[in-house]
């Protein structure tokens, strides 16, 4: 006996159907919920990256301020000795500049024309009322010498050896070594007293 079919192939193709509309839902369903898992993930990272960001920043920052005052600090320790060293050095250099000069000044002759030097130099010698030098200092330098400088010289024995101060009739030129030295030193050292 034959038995007619009742909706065998319709049963099939509602039976297919559903299967690929189950798998075309939960297919989509799977999207949906693979977004919004990225979705947070990526909120999760960027709220992670701000954070060591900021973090990092500060850190920095920290780091940064630290520097600056080891810098402020190591210059208020070096900069007052380095002061301190450098004027060392130019009063040394003075010290030693002075004991050199006088040695070299000791011989008389080269001591007498230097002062003579300084007493008359830049001086126009017609307004020169006298220059006062050394008596073994104008000896040293003969009648000669003295003659074609033009001006009236007079010994004076409370110069040292090498010292001259040129007169004028409305005041002096300090040429004495001791003063040129005085004057340098207080120059290359920053000090308004000569």
């Amino acid at each position: 006996m034959a038995y007619p079919a009742l909706g065998g192939h319709d049963v099939e193709r509602a039976v297919e159907r559903g299967r690929t509309q189950g798998h075309a839902a939960g297919y989509a369903a799977g999207m949906h919920a693979a977004a919004a898992e990225t979705a947070r993930l990526r909120e999760e990272l960027r709220i992670r990256f701000d954070a060591e960001t900021a973090a990092l920043r500060a850190r920095a920052d920290h780091a940064l301020q630290l520097l600056n005052n080891a810098e402020q600090s190591l210059a208020k320790l070096t900069v007052p000795v380095v002061a301190e060293v450098q004027d060392s050095l130019a009063a040394a250099a003075l010290d030693l500049a002075e004991a050199l000069l006088g040695r070299e000044l000791a011989n008389g002759e080269t001591s007498a024309r230097a002062a003579l030097d300084r007493a008359l130099s830049g001086v126009d010698t017609r307004l020169v009322h006298q220059v006062r030098m050394h008596p073994a200092d104008l000896a040293v330098l003969g009648d000669d010498v003295l003659n074609q400088a033009g001006v009236v010289f007079t010994p004076d024995a409370s110069l040292k050896r090498g010292d001259a101060v040129t007169e004028f009739p409305d005041g002096f030129l300090d040429a004495t070594l001791g003063t040129a030295l005085a004057r340098a030193k207080a120059a290359l050292l920053g000090d308004d007293t000569p």
